[in-house]
């Protein structure tokens, strides 16, 4: 099940569901628009606070899906992203 899926059919807010699960209302938001993928431990917490109904494969399949629909030059932009942010980061800046 997807985590938008189980607020919905919970009726519960963003708020919450993080309040529940002991992740940032923000950490909700993106995990909702796919902007972030969760780490291992933020799975874990959603796992948990949604008693197992959203597992860690429905991140993946989210992903998937997601992934599968960009364009070449969506790709583009985010290659040159993801390479910034490298740069930064080993660059200590």
């Amino acid at each position: 099940m997807k985590l938008i899926d189980y607020i919905k059919q919970n009726k519960l807010t963003q708020n919450k569901f993080a309040i529940k699960s002991g992740l940032t209302r923000s950490a909700i938001c993106r995990l909702l628009k796919s902007e972030r993928f969760p780490s291992p431990d933020t799975m874990n917490k959603i796992e948990l606070a949604t008693l197992g109904q959203v597992k860690a494969n429905d991140f993946l399949k989210q992903m998937q899906e997601r992934m599968s629909s960009y364009t070449s030059k969506e790709w583009k932009l985010m290659s040159a992203k993801t390479s910034n942010e490298w740069k930064k980061m080993y660059n200590g800046r």
